[in-house]
């Protein structure tokens, strides 16, 4: 029978480690968040969700990859940019509209 290995323990059985010393904290502190204004720091502001009817409609895959990649970029809510985009539709049919009644008076 062979000799048994001595097992390691957390402690390295009681040797002393070497102590690798930390570099010291600067010493500006204006950036030292504590306490609950971490929690405030932290916590981004709460937006009120709106309710808003269901709209679905059918589009391109890239067109739909292409608008969802923008919205991330903008960091806005694809709801949000497709309110827009109608918005601009309408007010532009709109200002068409108004220019052809006029020409024909």
């Amino acid at each position: 029978m062979s000799a048994r290995r001595p097992s390691r323990t957390a402690d390295n059985g009681g040797e002393p480690t070497s102590v690798i010393p930390h570099p010291p904290l600067p010493p500006e502190d204006d950036e030292v968040v504590v306490g609950d204004q971490v929690v405030a720091a932290a916590a981004p502001a709460a937006r009120q969700k709106r309710r808003r009817p269901a709209f679905g409609s059918y589009m391109d895959t890239d067109l739909q990859r292409r608008f969802k990649a923008r919205c991330v970029i903008e960091g806005i809510e694809m709801q949000d940019a497709l309110a827009e985009a109608v918005t601009l539709w309408l007010d532009r049919r709109q200002d068409s509209d108004q220019q052809a009644s006029q020409l024909a008076n």
